[in-house]
Parts: structure tokens; C-alpha cells; sequence
């Protein structure tokens, strides 16, 4: 088994420029190539920079994409953040389709939400990208939210409104090639925070419906979707890491209790609710042995991060196989390779 070359391909990564022309980003993808890494994440903003980042334009996008995959391999995963309304990277000023947030979303009749869904998963796969860090199903319970409902990004209070707006969307993404990721677990539409900045800590607030939503999703979506566990502190289940760390979280809970055995995809790992407290390779031996197939790190939050992130990362993490820091990494690999293989397969498609 070629290690590095396996957990490279485990790693999603953020990147900077909007071209293969720029040094800086040809030098990265060069460097994610050297890893064996075969994921990046698009965004439209830069963070630290407060300037522009990876999208443009849809012509430019669509050739930086290709450009990416002949860098990295015609398997890479190209993801996104497109739920629509404030999480929107493709935003039409640039060229790309108005979109409707998850609220929005919800008031369209059934036959209006397939053609919304279909038309935004084409552009998707239009452009290259089959990966989205979408729907939501997180409830609205907190009306005052400043992450979900403040920001109009669930479908509603209801579940089975909430799976039924869901579903529609899945299908349609499924039909265009398009992979979808439920988010966020065990679930953030009662939390008061946004864990962006810190640790959001759902004990008090958390409600059963949460789980029970997931309870219901993963029979009726089965594999069809990932899973991503939020940065969501809930010490009634663990008292020591947020679900998107926690053993007791996705292994116990996600993977035994409510039987999931798709693919688990960390939230961004560079969130300070996880930078600041866990650190950048621990973090990264505490996701995998917590149950994660996909390690996602943006690198797009606030604050100074030294250049080499990737590098730092997937040797930290050869390390700690090496040395017993993460359990059975054989079996480990070997599973989550057997996910994604699954969840990658080419779906049926309306793609020409």
C-alpha cells in the first residue's frame, strides 16, 4: 500500500489564483500534485486577502477546472459550496445563475424546485464540478441563528418538509453528475453560535428532531449522499471533541447507531472552532480516527497561516500511521477508499 498516495487522495484542499498562469497557483497545484492530492475546493472570496480568490467568470472557470484536472488526474474532486441565497459562490454578477436560498427554496410548488435544482447542478457540471457541499438539513429551530436560519439557509422547522426539498434536490443533482453532502451533523439550526469562530457548543440547545432528521435521510438517501459533521460540541455525546473530531459522533452514532456507511467529509479544518484548540495535524489523526473519509481544509479563514499547509498535513498524518497515533490504518484506508470509490462511481446522468 503507497501511503502517501492514499491519503492524499483522502485530502481536500483550498487554493489561491484563478489561473494555472498565476506562479502562486501553478506552484500549489504542483505542490497538491506532489502530495498525490485529488480534491480542491472553489471559492469566489479570499478570506485573509479580502480579495477575489478562484472564480471569475464561468468561461475562466470552467478552463481553470480543466486545467486543474490535468494537473491532478481526470478522477480529481472539484467541490463547492453552492446551497444558494448567501452560500453562493457562483454569484450571477459574474456570470453565473440567480440562485434561491434553502428558505426560498422551500416556497417554490415541487415541479419549480426539480427545474431550479436541475438548471443549477447543469451549471455545476457544466463547469467541472462534481461536488456539493449541499443541502442543508439543518432545521430552523433558532429563528435568531446568525449560520442557519439568520442566514435563510434551511428548508424549515419540519422534517418531512425538509427531507421532501432535500430529496428534490438530490435527484436533480444525481440526474446532472453532480454528488451532494448533507450538513451539518448532528445538526446546527438550534445552535445560538457560528462555529466559524469558535466552538459552538450545542448541549443545552440541541433537540432530538436533529437526529431524528438524519434517522430518517439515511434510509431514504442511503449512500447517494455524503455525510458532514459540523464543528458542534454536544457533551452529552462527547465530552471532549466536536462531532466533526468525535469517535463517539460519526463512528458510534452516525455509523452504528443511525447505520450510515457512506462517506463522512470533515467541515473545513482551518475553522478557528478547530485550528485554535486541536491544531493542524492533530486535528487532522483525531478526524480519521473518529470515523472520516474526506479531510477538508479551505485554507480561506482568518488569520496568518504559514505556507505548506498540504505538505504539513499529509507528512504529519504518514507519521502518525507510522508511529500507532492512528488506529488499524490499513483497514482504515482500505474503507474509506471502498466508500469513495461508491459514492465517485458514475451515477445516471441527463448529461449529454
Amino acid at each position: 500500500m503507497n501511503i502517501a498516495k492514499q491519503i492524499g487522495s483522502q485530502c481536500i484542499f483550498g487554493f489561491s489564483g484563478s489561473s494555472l498562469d498565476e506562479p502562486k497557483t501553478r506552484d500549489e497545484i504542483k505542490e497538491l500534485k506532489s502530495l498525490f492530492v485529488r480534491g480542491v475546493i472553489l471559492f469566489d472570496h479570499d478570506i485573509a486577502g479580502n480579495h477575489p480568490r478562484n472564480i471569475r467568470s464561468p468561461k475562466q472557470l470552467k478552463k481553470l477546472i480543466e486545467d486543474i484536472r490535468n494537473e491532478l488526474g481526470a478522477d480529481t474532486i472539484v467541490a463547492i459550496d453552492q446551497e444558494g441565497g448567501s452560500v453562493s459562490r457562483l454569484d450571477q454578477e459574474n456570470g453565473f445563475l440567480p440562485t434561491l436560498s434553502a428558505a426560498g427554496f422551500a416556497k417554490l410548488e415541487e415541479i419549480d424546485q426539480a427545474q431550479y435544482a436541475l438548471k443549477q447542478a447543469q451549471q455545476l457540471a457544466s463547469l467541472g464540478i462534481n461536488l456539493n457541499f449541499a443541502p442543508c438539513i439543518d432545521l430552523a429551530i433558532e429563528p435568531d441563528s446568525p449560520i442557519i436560519a439568520g442566514k435563510a439557509r434551511s428548508f424549515g422547522t419540519d422534517i418531512e418538509q425538509v427531507l421532501r426539498n432535500a430529496s428534490i434536490t438530490i435527484d436533480e443533482y444525481r440526474r446532472a453528475g453532480v454528488r451532494c453532502c448533507l450538513k451539518h451533523f448532528p445538526g446546527h439550526g438550534s445552535a445560538k453560535l457560528d462555529s466559524h469562530l469558535g466552538v459552538c457548543d450545542i448541549t443545552q440547545t440541541h433537540q432530538q428532531s436533529e437526529i431524528d432528521i438524519y434517522r430518517h435521510a439515511i434510509p431514504l438517501f442511503g449512500n447517494r449522499v455524503a455525510v458532514m459533521p459540523g464543528h458542534l460540541m454536544h457533551r452529552g455525546i462527547d465530552l471532549s471533541f466536536p462531532a466533526s473530531l468525535s469517535h463517539q459522533h460519526i463512528t458510534e452514532l452516525l455509523r452504528g447507531d443511525l447505520k450510515f456507511d457512506g462517506v463522512v467529509i470533515t467541515d473545513s479544518l482551518d475553522m478557528r472552532a478547530i485550528r485554535d484548540q486541536f491544531g493542524e495535524v492533530e486535528s487532522c489523526i483525531h478526524a480519521i480516527n473518529a470515523g472520516a473519509d474526506i479531510l477538508l481544509d479551505g485554507l480561506n479563514a482568518p488569520g496568518y497561516r504559514e505556507t505548506g499547509v498540504p505538505r504539513r498535513i499529509i507528512e504529519g498524518l504518514i507519521n502518525a500511521m507510522k508511529d500507532g497515533r492512528i488506529h488499524d490504518p490499513e483497514s482504515c484506508i482500505a474503507l474509506s477508499t471502498q466508500r469513495l470509490n461508491q459514492f465517485f462511481k458514475e451515477p445516471n446522468s441527463t448529461k449529454s
